[in-house]
């Protein structure tokens, strides 16, 4: 069968019907975290680098203030490694999933990399494991799957891309290649599920790619906003002191990401529609370079946050517009890039679309 976008939207809608879902109230805390890639310790696990990062922000500050956890695919990296070497290394952080379970606050879903989890008559633990979930806000809704559902290449070749990692990459030492490392493949796959969400009216929370997304924009986007929102409140009167301050240091920002990415096409940052529509999110990744990122979800706010360790990168840590929290005596910071309300998201989404 020819694999046409109109598939892939099928596939979706038939995926969005059956999967099941939950309530968001103004009580619900949820933290939403994707592709892990949780290997066997070894030089070519990805999960290594951020690991302790991740258990630290789980054990000293999701859990302690009662967040649900969800895990939004590619959780353990099961094209490489088996599950057992995996449970064995990993056993720690697997047994702060159980303290997330024990009280009913933990959400799985399926990506490409740990999908032979659904091939599985028995999985190794007792998490709600599911394809995709949505979380329902009133009368609107998130769909949250990892993502992998919108590319022919994975619905074709899956098998292939995991027999290649373990039997060559693994013992050539080679790490882990995918999506994320192709800008061109990470638009072509964010265009797809942009144009679905909006022609669906419902707000997608994917991972995959690896590239954090809050309300369809990316990195560039969200500081050409920021700026433009800053320069309104200081000709508002507000924060006469703080903000030329925190314009500066975005244009700084800005202007380093230009250079280094002299001659690329930045209209590629954008879908092609005639209104931006808010309609993609994603929660990025646990083993980026410079830390981690994810999507907290709090009552009726949505916000996408990064985790860094200072002594990787102290760039956060100087006068940037940011404003870090340290997790207690650790060398550990939370810091909120974004935060919008649901309800202006989805009342921009019914009329904008």
């Amino acid at each position: 069968m020819k694999i046409t976008n109109k598939v892939v939207y099928k596939n979706l809608d038939e995926l969005y019907d059956r999967c099941p879902g939950v309530k968001i109230t103004d009580k619900s805390k949820w933290v939403i975290f994707s592709d892990l890639h949780m290997g066997d310790g070894s030089s070519t696990d990805d999960f290594k680098t951020n690991a302790t990062l991740f258990i630290k922000a789980l054990k000293d500050y999701y859990q302690p203030k009662k967040y649900s956890l969800f895990l939004n695919g590619d959780v353990e990296e099961l094209q490489r490694f088996s599950m057992d070497k995996i449970l064995r290394h990993w056993g720690d952080v697997f047994k702060i999933f159980d303290s997330f379970a024990e009280r009913d606050a933990l959400i799985k879903t399926i990506g490409n990399h740990d999908l032979e989890l659904s091939a599985m008559e028995t999985l190794p633990y007792d998490y709600e494991v599911s394809e995709a979930y949505k979380m329902h806000v009133g009368d609107d809704s998130l769909f949250l799957y990892h993502g992998h559902q919108a590319s022919k290449k994975y619905q074709r070749h899956n098998q292939l891309v995991g027999f290649t990692l373990k039997y060559f990459a693994n013992p050539l030492g080679i790490r882990n290649y995918s999506v994320s490392h192709s800008s061109l493949k990470q638009y072509k796959l964010e265009r797809k599920l942009y144009n679905y969400s909006a022609h669906r009216n419902l707000v997608s929370v994917i991972g995959h790619t690896h590239r954090p997304l809050f309300e369809s924009m990316h990195k560039i986007e969200r500081l050409k906003h920021k700026i433009e929102q800053l320069c309104r409140e200081y000709a508002e009167g507000k924060n006469l002191l703080t903000i030329p301050k925190s314009i500066k240091a975005y244009k700084k920002e800005l202007l380093k990401h230009h250079r280094e990415n002299e001659g690329h096409n930045y209209k590629s940052y954008v879908y092609n529609t005639v209104f931006h529509i808010p309609c993609l999110f994603n929660s990025g990744t646990v083993i980026g370079k410079r830390g981690m990122t994810c999507l907290e979800i709090e009552g009726n706010n949505i916000r996408l946050v990064h985790w860094f360790d200072k002594n990787i990168s102290k760039k956060y840590l100087k006068n940037t517009g940011y404003d870090p929290e340290p997790l207690g005596d650790t060398d550990f910071y939370r810091m909120v890039i974004n935060e919008e309300a649901l309800d202006y998201i989805f009342a921009r989404i019914k009329f904008l679309s």
